[in-house]
């Protein structure tokens, strides 16, 4: 299940590359790219959580928490530990990109999108 979930997440990915490269001067391209990319690192966290220990976070809150259980208890490498903020960001994110129609910016989008892959890479490791 947990590589199923780790597929999803890089197909998120993927769908906030393409969305960001669309030839338009449509600037919401970015808050649809930023949200893509949230819905991939909560899905790659979800394949940790689900790997290490056979649950998902029921609400987004519950990510990062989870998250950092996993490093407390040594299935993911304390390297790894500041990689909660990308989840917190990811959710901080979410609110903003599908609630509040913020703005996000082309920057934004791709300070983003790097986390992002940090984070997909990291659960690379341990998934695959």
């Amino acid at each position: 299940m947990e590589k199923s979930h780790f597929n999803q997440a890089k197909l998120w990915l993927e769908g906030a590359r393409y969305i960001s490269s669309y030839q338009g001067e449509d600037m919401d391209k970015y808050s649809v790219g930023i949200a893509m990319l949230v819905h991939s690192v909560v899905k790659a966290n979800d394949a940790l959580t689900f790997k290490f220990l056979n649950t998902t976070a029921k609400r987004h809150d519950d990510a990062r928490r989870l998250f950092e259980d996993l490093i407390r208890r040594n299935f993911l490498k304390p390297e790894f530990s500041s990689y909660k903020d990308i989840i917190q960001e990811a959710i901080n994110n979410k609110a903003n990109a599908e609630y509040r129609i913020s703005f996000f910016s082309k920057n934004d989008f791709e300070s983003f999108k790097r986390k992002a892959e940090r984070f997909l890479k990291m659960a690379e490791e341990y998934v695959s």
